[in-house]
């Protein structure tokens, strides 16, 4: 396991335990659950549900970066593309307080960038051409 794969597992890993509290905001904003009493007050019905469907779509987004980590710390392809995703969608549903998770899981897709793969050699062009002179 190289480097990069351990940084970027744990840059992911980091950046979706630090969102979990937004989710936990949105839904007991939303009075879904009751974790740090919020209460909505007076809140038009349409301010709670977007709230509670926010809260919900963050909960799938923190999943999507924790799936992310474990590509990324295998070393599958798809690990930055699954990252990147993880880190737009968190501002889809979150704006203004995802900003540093966000930031953390774009980095962790940075980090699982194949810079280390060859390009395959054209055989048109013959053995001579991939020798160095």
């Amino acid at each position: 396991m190289t480097i990069n794969r351990i940084a970027a597992a744990a840059l992911a890993v980091l950046g979706a335990a630090v969102a979990i509290p937004i989710p936990l905001a949105q839904l007991d904003f939303a009075g879904v659950i009751n974790v740090f009493n919020i209460e909505s007050g007076g809140s038009p019905r349409a301010l709670v549900v977007i709230a509670a469907a926010s809260g919900v779509l963050t909960f799938v987004v923190l999943a999507t970066a924790l799936a992310g980590a474990v590509l990324a710390a295998t070393g599958a392809r798809p690990a930055r593309a699954v990252l990147l995703t993880a880190a737009v969608a968190g501002f889809v549903t979150a704006l203004p307080i995802w900003l540093p998770a966000g930031v953390v899981i774009g980095a962790a897709a940075l980090l699982t960038e194949h810079s280390g793969t060859s390009p395959v050699p054209d055989s048109r062009l013959g053995p001579s051409s991939l020798s160095a002179t």
